[in-house]
């Protein structure tokens, strides 16, 4: 399943961008909060390889107006393609946080013609925004009976067009031909499908854990099921940290980053020998911003089984910058008491296909790989 795309008016692909750009070459843009991620696949005999890949950090003055935020990320953009000499222009980009709400619902039996004239009216009561303020689409996932009524089980996506435009503006200023704006979790699920090209029937968990977002999805079957945004992330961590150590959010950062967690006896121990305060002390601090964590996953597991579902998680996946803290994956493991396992993005390409990623940088190219998935198709639609 994959809700297709949050268009925008005049920015779809035009015939003569399909005869100047035959190979169809999709540039994947992550904007986050903390780095743009950039990642490029070319086909080459029906093999798809890795062609580029960029994981670009950036700062932004506190209280910048969003427009100079916005020119700083297009800068970064456009010098890193000029740089590395990345020829294609078609891009696609994602939203995720506030700006962004994902409802499953059951929607009256309507034809296709009938549904896209009138989804505005059917969907206004699920959307907790000004109608008129969002970009929409949806996708059906079946016919269903409910109450003896014939509906469809539907899947919508509403995105605040202010969100949208900004995504749009700042490829434009790039030089890139924006195509589509997806939903971070559907990215991923782009991404899953590759990853995991026949789906068995166990349901996975993905927490895709970025600066200040973690996009959460549950997987069954190869279908989402629930998709939320939780604003538990890499900044909460940071903050947390600084105050147990009283300094400023960046010694929280570079603390995260060099202590991680002290999961084992072990590693409790050792770090008790060394009389490692900071160490003990950061660990502590990451714990309990990790358990509040635990507790809203477990709401949306929760909520997934109480639609009836037949399984529970069999697995959790991780990705986005903070799959990369020292023991995260045992930690949530003891946690949820299910397999826990960080995610290469490029794992579903032959053997050297993937390019020379550094292991720390992967998990961070997650959302960016699914966008470069897109096919032509996908809004052609």
């Amino acid at each position: 399943m994959r809700v297709r795309v949050l268009r925008a008016n005049g920015l779809m692909i035009s015939n003569l961008a399909k005869l100047i750009f035959p190979n169809r070459e999709i540039i994947g843009v992550d904007i986050g909060n903390y780095a743009i991620k950039i990642v490029c696949f070319a086909r080459e005999k029906k093999q798809l390889r890795l062609k580029n890949w960029g994981y670009i950090p950036y700062s932004v003055k506190p209280g910048a107006p969003p427009e100079e935020k916005n020119a700083i990320v297009a800068q970064e953009i456009k010098s890193f393609l000029k740089k590395n000499g990345v020829q294609a222009k078609c891009a696609a980009a994602s939203v995720s946080g506030n700006a962004v709400i994902v409802r499953y619902v059951k929607l009256p039996k309507l034809s296709s013609k009938e549904l896209s004239l009138t989804i505005s009216v059917e969907a206004e009561p699920f959307i907790p925004f000004d109608i008129n303020d969002v970009n929409l689409t949806y996708f059906i996932l079946g016919d269903i009976a409910d109450e003896g009524q014939a509906k469809m089980d539907t899947v919508l996506a509403a995105a605040k067009k202010e969100a949208v435009n900004d995504k749009i503006g700042i490829l434009l200023e790039a030089g890139l031909d924006p195509l589509v704006v997806d939903v971070d979790s559907f990215a991923l699920e782009t991404l899953y499908e590759n990853v995991f090209q026949k789906p068995d029937d166990s349901t996975m968990l993905i927490l895709n854990m970025g600066h200040k977002v973690t996009n959460l999805s549950i997987v069954s079957k190869g279908v989402t099921k629930v998709v939320r945004d939780i604003f538990i992330a890499g900044a909460t961590f940071d903050k947390a940290i600084s105050k147990i150590l009283k300094t400023d959010a960046a010694g929280g950062e570079a603390a995260k980053r060099k202590k991680g967690l002290l999961v084992t006896d072990q590693d409790k121990e050792a770090a008790i020998e060394e009389f490692d305060k900071e160490g003990i002390a950061a660990s502590k601090a990451m714990a309990t911003v990790l358990r509040d964590l635990y507790t809203e996953v477990s709401r949306s597991i929760d909520f997934y089984l109480s639609q009836g579902a037949e399984h529970s998680i069999a697995k959790i996946y991780l990705s986005g910058g903070m799959a990369n803290l020292a023991g995260i994956n045992k930690f949530m493991s003891e946690e949820f008491k299910v397999p826990v396992e960080t995610v290469n993005p490029f794992s579903f390409l032959d053997a050297g296909a993937g390019g020379n990623v550094p292991a720390d940088i992967l998990p961070s190219l997650a959302v960016a790989a699914g966008l470069a998935l897109r096919r032509i198709k996908d809004w052609e639609e």
